[in-house]
């Protein structure tokens, strides 16, 4: 019985030395390294030997007291190996070379763990770069994760110069001087209000009168904010540049569109036709462009690879220098115009008019725009009237509208002017003369009658002469009694545009 006592003792000391020697093992590999967690990332750095030349930069730049901070860094060290060949004008000149080391630096702690599998980062420098779980930009990581006191350092075998964005390489580039030229062109003052304190509205012009001194004037581009941004590092673009010559062919090609009384003005409106349909909000790479790219302002862009010149990565995205692009002329850059009869600009009528939503025979909900009878016809004609932009382009123009209200059918003419006067003695309305639209009342539903009402007519042709403003008139019928009441009802007009 001794003799089992003392093997029994003997097991529990062996169990019990094997599993404190786990336990020690499991603290050892899962304890944090105190030493090392007392230690700031600037001290890390000047303690590594082979990332003096880094740490001597960050004292030159004033990053060395950021990186003492307690705040939360992450930061991509490159060795000494990796800058041994970094250009002289940067290391001399003060502010590029706070440019440059501030593009290893971000906010937060990112570990290798976090890409899945690439990260986007913002850096100290304003620009973005990306990290993955074994490269920070072209570099190799080749110590990841090293945890200190205010955040995590990895090191690196090359140095990540600051990317340029679309703007910035826009304008670099040697190739693309008309392109660059106009958009700069575009630049204007404006007066930001946004802090402005409102004194009054003038009561002619509704323009606000703020209190001096609380607003200033500020620099705006007129394609950045009715395009895109292209300088800005908040969004993610591919956006297209054309070489000189394809900008010019883009010219040739879009000036018919785009005629002007003033040259200059025509100048214009067809250089902004040819820029502002190249941006896209999405990053295509060369192995991953698609057949057909949707640009920000919904035109469908088609890039052929034999084209790119030029492919440029960004600290916003991509860039493709090009010296052609295609797309589909009409309905596509050149689009149909819809004019929505629910939005007039003025109404003349001797009832009043009603927006209703209906549904056609599919089910498909529409909104338009309908007078009761009608029983007069005064001069001017009761109207409904819009105002639209028109390229000069020839036009197909189609109608949409249902007669539910009268059992007789009523007549109505579509006239174009540039001008807002139907009596305009300059340039009288061009009429395309009077469509009849056919009554739905007691009309069965079932039938193609009925179903055919709902399409949209063809009227004729306008061409218009200019780019610019079109005011498009619906008009009441010349017949109009108190026994043959007519009434204006419209869904939508659409000019489509021909060769």
């Amino acid at each position: 019985m001794r003799r089992y006592t003392i093997r029994f003792c003997w097991l529990l000391l062996v169990l019990s030395t094997t599993l404190t020697a786990c336990k020690d093992a499991w603290l050892e590999h899962n304890e944090p390294n105190i030493p090392q967690l007392e230690k700031t990332l600037f001290e890390q750095i000047r303690n590594d030997a082979s990332l003096s030349t880094f740490a001597d930069y960050l004292v030159s730049t004033g990053y060395d007291k950021v990186l003492n901070s307690s705040k939360s860094f992450t930061v991509w060290a490159p060795t000494n190996a990796a800058l041994a060949g970094l250009n002289e004008a940067i290391v001399k000149d003060t502010a590029a070379l706070k440019q440059f080391i501030g593009n290893h630096i971000s906010n937060q702690s990112y570990f290798s763990t976090a890409p899945r599998p690439s990260l986007v980062i913002r850096m100290l420098n304003g620009k973005n770069t990306t990290f993955t779980k074994s490269t920070f930009e072209e570099a190799k990581i080749l110590t990841a994760d090293v945890y200190l006191k205010n955040g995590v350092l990895h090191t690196v075998d090359q140095a990540a110069a600051p990317k340029l964005n679309a703007w910035e390489f826009l304008q670099a580039n040697s190739l693309t001087g008309l392109q660059k030229d106009f958009i700069g062109s575009l630049n204007h003052l404006e007066t930001d209000t946004s802090r402005g304190v409102l004194l009054y509205k003038d009561p002619v012009t509704q323009k606000g009168v703020y209190q001096e001194g609380t607003t200033f004037q500020v620099n705006r581009n007129k394609y950045f904010q009715q395009v895109s941004n292209i300088s800005s590092e908040d969004s993610l673009m591919t956006y297209i540049i054309l070489t000189d010559v394809a900008f010019r062919t883009e010219q040739d090609k879009l000036a018919r569109f785009n005629k002007h009384p003033d040259a200059r003005q025509a100048d214009t409106l067809t250089k902004w036709s040819v820029v502002k349909d190249l941006v896209v909000n999405h990053v295509y790479q060369l192995n991953e462009l698609p057949e057909i790219m949707t640009t920000v302002t919904g035109v469908l862009i088609h890039l052929d690879k034999s084209a790119i010149v030029e492919t440029r990565l960004l600290s916003n995205g991509i860039a493709y220098v090009v010296n052609s692009v295609s797309y589909q002329l009409l309905e596509n850059k050149i689009p149909s115009v819809v004019i929505e009869g629910e939005f007039p600009d003025s109404v003349r009528s001797t009832s009043v008019p009603v927006v209703r939503i209906k549904a056609d025979p599919s089910g498909n909900r529409f909104t338009d725009l309908q007078t009761g009878s009608l029983t007069s016809s005064p001069s001017p004609l009761n109207y409904f009237r819009y105002r639209t932009t028109v390229h000069s382009a020839k036009y197909e123009v189609y109608l949409r509208a249902v007669n539910d209200i009268l059992t007789a059918p009523v007549a109505m003419d579509i006239s174009f002017s540039p001008r807002k006067f139907i009596g305009s003695l300059f340039e009288p309305p061009v009429s395309l003369g009077y469509v009849t639209i056919p009554s739905l009342v007691g009309v069965d539903k079932t039938t193609s009658v009925y179903s055919n009402a709902f399409k949209e007519v063809y009227v004729g042709t306008y061409t218009a002469e200019n780019y610019g403003t079109l005011y498009a008139f619906l008009l009441s019928s010349l017949g109009a009694s108190s026994t043959a009441p007519t009434l204006l009802s419209l869904d939508y007009i659409k000019l489509k545009p021909v060769n």
